[in-house]
């Protein structure tokens, strides 16, 4: 049974968190608009806003993942690297197409790689068929570590979208993908 005076204080909280970002965005509209005669101001709440909830996204999954106590914190571009791999046929990839698929750096890519493969999250191995070519594997580990994050992360995501009716959902992936 959910505690009324917690509700309320979470409900109090979530207010105050809006608010907030309210303002960010207002604020950072009216500093852009200073500096840039020919500012977009609403364009420029739209990506402001954007930010913001990624990060605050990013943050809901960190929270998350803390209470799974992994070896290494997955949140960000490590998770990007597990997703992928955990999604990729026989759950590995070459640095250089993981660097394709994810978006990220080759170089980046790799140190990332570096970091969860110390925490055992992911092997790095040759190709058997060209030397020049590093190929990374999610370990069994690694595996279990993603198996595990997925239901935090869906229930981050689904408590994002929560006050949203389907076809607002449908209406705010649409534009965008228009944006992206």
């Amino acid at each position: 049974m959910k505690d009324p005076d917690r509700e309320s204080q979470d409900i109090r909280q979530a207010i105050e968190a809006d608010e907030r970002l309210v303002h960010s965005v207002q604020e950072g509209v009216r500093q852009y608009q200073e500096l840039l005669e020919s500012a977009d101001s609403r364009a420029i709440a739209i990506m402001l806003t954007i930010w913001h909830l990624s990060g605050a996204q990013r943050l809901a999954n960190e929270k998350a993942f803390a209470e799974l106590d992994l070896p290494v914190n997955v949140a960000g571009n490590r998770l990007t690297v597990l997703r992928t791999l955990y999604f990729a046929p026989e759950r590995r990839m070459s640095v250089a197409n993981l660097s394709r698929e994810t978006g990220l750096t080759v170089s980046w890519v790799t140190s990332l790689v570096e970091t969860l493969g110390q925490a055992g999250l992911v092997r790095r191995m040759g190709s058997t068929e060209d030397r020049r070519v590093s190929i990374v594997c999610l370990t069994p580990e690694g595996e279990e570590a993603f198996r595990g994050i997925v239901p935090a992360m869906g229930q981050a995501m689904a408590e994002s979208c929560r006050d949203l009716s389907e076809k607002e959902k449908e209406q705010l992936l649409s534009l965008l993908h228009r944006l992206f």
